[in-house]
């Protein structure tokens, strides 16, 4: 099967010169770093052209997605124009570079962060999160201003590099008001990854305080906005992964 570039300009069309035309995954595993693997996707961080990049495979689930990767379609290419689309807008995204067809399933690369870490990693450290969560507030509150909501707004998908934190893992990304439910549950769904981890209250009230300067919005208003959300999230969490953490709101 021959490379068929998707997006990209021209360093995005010189990379097909450069990337195998067969078993991209097993080429991938032997030249960079793996840092995300399962049956649909391999993501790693290696260097290309001089460039260190993010590189995420997308493999198809069923035949029905096949058929749609092959057309050019899919959640690969939604990723590539929706952080185009935001980085427009100076949200903070990687820049994505190049997004196309290969053997197996469909290729996108980013921008790579060196040192980056998600939200989850770090807390994982167990010191004080509040310069992390502040910059995670002030991106997410970015984000709703420009009239978009993320759509899994969990802490992995939250990076945090050189005191910013960047939105990763794009597919979800829709257009809408703001103040929208879309947006709310984007709240919902980062305050119960919180609660699940445990987070202290005077974290959470951090991020809190942040994102209501930002969107210029009163604590009660986003709590009572929340509320419906997260109680549906936590049913779910509950269901999935039984009784764990402590409720933040």
């Amino acid at each position: 099967m021959t490379m068929r570039l998707l997006r990209g300009g021209e360093w995005a069309s010189e990379l097909q010169n450069h990337l195998p035309l067969q078993a991209l995954d097993q080429w991938m595993r032997q030249r960079c770093l793996v840092v995300k693997s399962d049956r649909h996707s391999l993501v790693a961080l290696g260097e290309l052209q001089q460039k260190y990049c993010y590189l995420k495979l997308y493999q198809p689930k069923y035949l029905l997605q096949q058929l749609v990767f092959r057309l050019g379609r899919g959640r690969a290419v939604q990723a590539y124009d929706h952080a185009l689309r935001l980085a427009a807008s100076n949200i903070p995204v990687p820049q994505p570079l190049a997004c196309m067809q290969v053997d197996g399933g469909v290729l996108l690369v980013t921008e790579g962060m060196e040192r980056a870490r998600d939200l989850k990693s770090c807390w994982q450290d167990k010191g004080s999160m509040v310069p992390q969560l502040s910059a995670a507030a002030e991106s997410l509150a970015s984000l709703h201003r420009g009239g978009f909501a993320h759509g899994d707004s969990k802490w992995s998908n939250l990076l945090w590099s050189d005191n910013r934190v960047y939105l990763v893992d794009l597919e979800a990304v829709q257009a809408c008001r703001p103040g929208s439910a879309a947006q709310w549950r984007d709240l919902a769904r980062f305050t119960v990854n919180a609660e699940d981890l445990a987070l202290p209250s005077a974290d959470y009230e951090a991020f809190l305080a942040s994102y209501c300067q930002h969107r210029d919005i009163g604590r009660a208003a986003v709590l009572a906005a929340i509320q419906q959300p997260v109680k549906r999230l936590r049913r779910r969490h509950r269901r999935k992964y039984g009784e764990r953490g402590k409720r933040l709101v």
